[in-house]
């Protein structure tokens, strides 16, 4: 009997030794599987398991629209005693209410509104103002003097339009010779002089003498700065599409053009003092003009352009650039632009620059006629750019000059191409769950990191073997059961 009751004691200690192990493995499982479901996926390219805090690989990525705008602002309407129906003249009613709305408001015009406009509206001074249109449209029907302008901001910073059309009362404009008149082409759509701060967001410019946007200087000599001109419709005019004077960090993108008289957008400084300087001009599509796409002559400097990916339908790919007399301009990239034309001029000339790129543009070109001619340039780089039968044409000596490539300018409320060391986030098949990966160290999602759910479980483990040897220690101490003699 003494050596069938060792049997079970030691048949017991198996047993518990084995419900033991299974306990202490399913503790385990379970607590690896708590982890990875809090840790998410592994970040691209790495192998998933924790490590410490890692650097992501740098990627540059588009950030455009994620800069931080102005917080929320008040919304003042338009009041219903002004005519919405486009009957009367509203110049100066609509003026008077104007310059009653303070600073850091947004005007809201009535949806759909119809405001007849025959003088001009002015913003003096103004910070932190939105013109909402709403669709509405604010139009003039007389001819007017030489210097209206439907809207004339002097100074000021942060001023936006937004859904508003904007039409003049130039009833030839286009193309034909008869869309210029000389005493009127100052009649602008929208006319900002020494502005910090500008945005036209979805309007609408139609049928004025003069250009569609004049970006220029004020009385004190400061220039337009920080300029957004995008998604926006400019149609019929008299003079440029947008006119650049004098200002510096203007980005003209994904906006449309047609039927303008003179250039579609014109880099032209007025003096040796006015300066125009980081303009980008983006992704827009351009129609019908009667001369250049990009026109930059005047008697200033213009400098750090960049001109690209905009799509010409019915417009050559003409761009001049000529400084007066022996100043010299620098870093100029033209690139990626395409044109449906074919030309039997030279489209494209480049004088007196210092740094500058033409790379993958489209323009077809017949004849014996240059594609793009180089007059005097310095570091000039030419490739990959399909002109037909057009050659490259190079006056003077070559000589080598750095190119400084612009950067676009961090404009409030758009953003700009930016490197980042944050790595893209991981889009996941449909169906199923993603988590974003937690620096290291971090808590997930879960509530928990990864290293809290192991050590819980083998804190577990260790307090059920200590208890089943515990026990086991006491059953040997049991004195044995004898029923012999």
């Amino acid at each position: 009997m003494t050596i069938e009751s060792t049997r079970r004691l030691r048949a017991w200690s198996r047993f518990w030794l084995g419900a033991v192990a299974l306990a202490v493995a399913a503790l385990l499982v379970a607590a690896c599987s708590g982890s990875s479901s809090r840790s998410g996926p592994p970040a691209p390219g790495g192998s998933g398991r924790a490590s410490g805090p890692t650097t992501s690989p740098t990627v540059t990525t588009p950030n455009r629209g994620t800069t931080p705008g102005p917080p929320p602002a008040r919304a003042v309407a338009v009041p219903r005693s002004i005519d919405a129906t486009g009957r009367v003249d509203d110049t100066k009613t609509l003026q008077a209410f104007i310059d009653k709305v303070p600073n850091g408001r947004v005007i809201q015009f009535r949806h759909g509104g119809r405001y007849r406009v025959d003088g001009t509206l002015f913003l003096r001074n103004r910070r932190s103002l939105t013109v909402d249109g709403q669709g509405a449209l604010v139009f003039a029907k007389t001819r007017g003097g030489p210097n209206r302008a439907e809207w004339w901001i002097k100074s000021g910073s942060q001023i936006t339009f937004r859904n508003l059309s904007v039409r003049g009362a130039n009833p030839r404009g286009g193309v034909s010779k008869g869309a210029y008149v000389r005493k009127l082409e100052t009649q602008h759509g929208f006319r900002f002089e020494g502005v910090n701060g500008i945005e036209l967001d979805h309007v609408r410019v139609t049928d004025v003498y003069g250009d569609f946007v004049y970006l220029g200087r004020d009385k004190k000599k400061r220039p337009c700065r920080n300029v957004w001109i995008h998604d926006s419709t400019f149609l019929r005019n008299g003079r440029q599409g947008i006119a650049v004077t004098s200002a510096t960090n203007v980005i003209i993108e994904r906006n449309t053009f047609n039927d303008t008289r003179r250039s579609t957008v014109d880099l032209e400084p007025n003096s040796r003092s006015w300066r125009v300087s980081n303009v980008f001009v983006l992704h827009n599509t351009v129609g019908k003009g009667r001369l250049l796409f990009v026109a930059s002559h005047g008697q200033g400097p213009v400098d750090n352009v960049v001109i690209s990916g905009n799509r010409l339908l019915g417009h050559p790919l003409t761009i001049d650039v000529l400084p007066p007399g022996t100043q010299r301009r620098s870093n100029w990239v033209v690139t990626d632009n395409v044109s449906n034309t074919t030309v039997r001029t030279r489209p494209m000339r480049f004088a007196g620059i210092d740094g500058l790129v033409v790379s993958g543009n489209t323009q077809r070109v017949t004849g014996k006629q240059s594609g793009v001619v180089f007059n005097g340039d310095c570091g000039a780089r030419v490739s990959n750019n399909q002109f037909g039968s057009g050659v490259v044409t190079q006056h003077g000596a070559r000589c080598a000059a750095a190119l400084t490539v612009p950067k676009q300018p961090l404009i409030l409320g758009r953003g700009e191409a930016t490197t980042t060391t944050t790595a893209p986030p991981v889009t996941a098949p449909r169906g199923s769950t993603t988590t974003r990966p937690q620096p290291g160290g971090a808590p997930s999602a879960g509530g928990g990191s990864s290293s809290t759910g192991w050590i819980a479980g083998i804190a577990a483990a260790v307090v059920l073997l200590a208890l089943a040897l515990l026990a086991l220690g006491r059953r040997r101490r049991r004195p044995s059961t004898d029923d012999s003699d």
